[in-house]
């Protein structure tokens, strides 16, 4: 239940990424959203900012997990996500990085699996 609730979180992040996000996997090939993906240079200070706001996005979803579970209603729950997309959206702006990149870079590293491993290896060595 975790996973299916932080993704349910991460996927609302930002209403203007997540429309991005749809966008691109509904048109792969439109000019402007691999321009958008490509815009960020991965080197290893911008995957380290990356890897401060994940451990900040899970942090959250963890401290939101049981309260959202135990929520009385969907108006609850609603305003539980809330709290914590709110929060969310701090962590990773605290990482400097936008919420955008984050996205971007999440997007990238579920598609390429070189890059997802040098995310994990610089979250285990922190």
């Amino acid at each position: 239940m975790r996973k299916s609730y932080l993704a349910v979180v991460l996927a609302g992040l930002t209403m203007t990424g997540t429309a991005q996000l749809a966008q691109a996997q509904a048109n792969p090939a439109a000019p402007q959203a691999q321009a958008q993906q490509q815009a960020i240079n991965l080197n290893d200070a911008i995957l380290l900012k990356f890897s401060v706001a994940m451990a900040g996005v899970q942090s959250v979803g963890a401290k939101y997990e049981a309260e959202f579970q135990n929520a009385e209603d969907a108006e609850a729950a609603q305003k539980i996500q809330q709290a914590a997309q709110q929060e969310m959206v701090a962590a990773v702006e605290a990482s400097g990085l936008t919420t955008e990149e984050y996205n971007q870079i999440a997007q990238q590293a579920q598609q390429d699996e070189a890059l997802r491993s040098r995310i994990l290896a610089m979250t285990n060595t922190q």
